[in-house]
């Protein structure tokens, strides 16, 4: 069949736009530097893009089979590396291995129908089946990524390009299936009948660069996120993060009666540690003591550097037994992990005060009576934990 020359000529514009996507991740890598390993993936992918869409054209030119299946490779071969760039750059597991393995069965099985001659309908649903395959995989990925980071609507506005995509290639498919050999012109791209195809493609790879573009900016924002809302040393939320939680579960409590917990805890004879041994041990019994914390409670749970050497943590969702179990169960955990310092043991302990939320208070008056029961610790000889009595409120100063 002679190529249809408005066909060629948007296969040459799906060409150009792979190209120009290919120079914007270009300049996202360098100098941009935004996701630069996550843009790299990118990059090759409009690249692959364009080579594939290259030898569709020469395919259709010299009708030589070979670029025909050296097309569908490396097009798939760049579906392969979208997702890779999704995974790389949401820190996502990667299915770099598996998905490779399953291109090489793929390419197996085309090279098998062009030797035996079935390259029409049995050709075209391999094709189909493992694009669809490779789309889907990333836009449930970036669905997922996006949802953690953000919201539910978030995701899905950035995931439809990639799933409108993959079910472009499963309606493809089905219709190979379906439709009489000689009714499928409009399944070719190079035929007159296939235009409106390859105006979807144009479409598609114009939203899923737009996306992706924004899937690398929405990841650029939850790490400023991140660094805005965690103390860089331990890398717990910090003091106005953790006050924000705080209101939250305070509310829930107002509203939803659903209780939670407070733990003020304080490092015992801190200051004489950094004037001993300098305050880089300092910052490892810090460090040390977030990572003790993170070992003793639930995922759930909030944990916060509050300030110098004092920890809050805030435990939703739970009975009062459950606060008290923690506080004894963080002092004895902090005792018994030493710090070890230049082939030095430093003993670390904890000085806690905790209380079970009661909605008739205040979040200031709770914090003000954990950090009475704290100070109370610290005055019964350290290293112990003691409940708050919630029928005294008011302010106490160092001992």
């Amino acid at each position: 069949m002679t190529p249809n020359p408005q066909a060629q000529l948007l296969i040459w514009f799906v060409f150009l736009l792979a190209i120009i996507a290919g120079i914007a991740w270009a300049l996202m890598t360098r100098p941009l530097r935004i996701a630069p390993k996550a843009s790299v993936r990118f990059f090759i992918t409009n690249v692959l893009l364009a080579i594939g869409v290259y030898l569709l054209l020469l395919g259709q030119n010299h009708s030589y089979w070979g670029f025909w299946l050296t097309s569908d490779l490396f097009i798939l071969s760049s579906f392969a590396t979208l997702g890779w760039g999704i995974q790389h750059l949401f820190k996502q597991p990667s299915t770099a291995l598996r998905d490779s393995l399953l291109l090489s069965v793929c390419a197996a099985l085309m090279l098998l129908l062009h030797l035996t001659a079935n390259i029409g309908t049995e050709l075209g649903v391999s094709f189909c089946v493992m694009a669809s395959y490779l789309l889907g995989q990333a836009g449930r990925n970036k669905f997922i990524a996006i949802r953690h980071h953000f919201n539910s609507l978030a995701a899905s506005l950035m995931a439809i390009p990639l799933l409108l995509t993959a079910l472009l290639f499963v309606v493809r498919a089905l219709l190979l299936l379906v439709l009489p050999a000689d009714n499928q012109d409009m399944l070719n791209h190079a035929s007159e009948q296939g235009l409106p195809m390859l105006w979807c493609y144009v479409v598609l790879i114009l939203a899923v660069n737009a996306t992706v573009f924004g899937g690398a900016l929405a990841r650029l924002v939850a790490k400023i996120r991140t660094m805005a809302e965690h103390d860089p040393l331990t890398g717990l939320y910090n003091r106005g993060a953790v006050l924000k939680r705080l209101q939250q579960c305070h509310e829930n409590l107002q509203k939803q009666q659903i209780p939670y917990g407070l733990i003020l805890l304080d490092l015992d004879h801190f200051k004489q540690i950094n004037d001993s041994y300098g305050h880089d041990a300092g910052d490892a019994a810090l460090q040390q003591c977030a990572a003790t914390l993170r070992s003793s409670v639930r995922p759930n749970d909030i944990l916060s550097r509050y300030g110098g050497e004092e920890f809050l943590l805030v435990l939703p969702d739970c009975a009062e037994a459950y606060v008290c179990a923690v506080a004894e169960r963080v002092c004895l955990a902090i005792e018994q992990s030493p710090l070890q310092w230049q082939q030095q043991q430093l003993q670390l302990s904890a000085s806690l005060g905790h209380i079970w939320a009661d909605p008739d208070l205040t979040v200031d008056q709770l914090l003000s009576l954990a950090d009475k029961a704290m100070y109370q610790a610290k005055g019964a000889g350290r290293n112990t934990s003691v409940k708050a009595a919630q029928h005294h409120i008011g302010s106490s100063g160092p001992l």
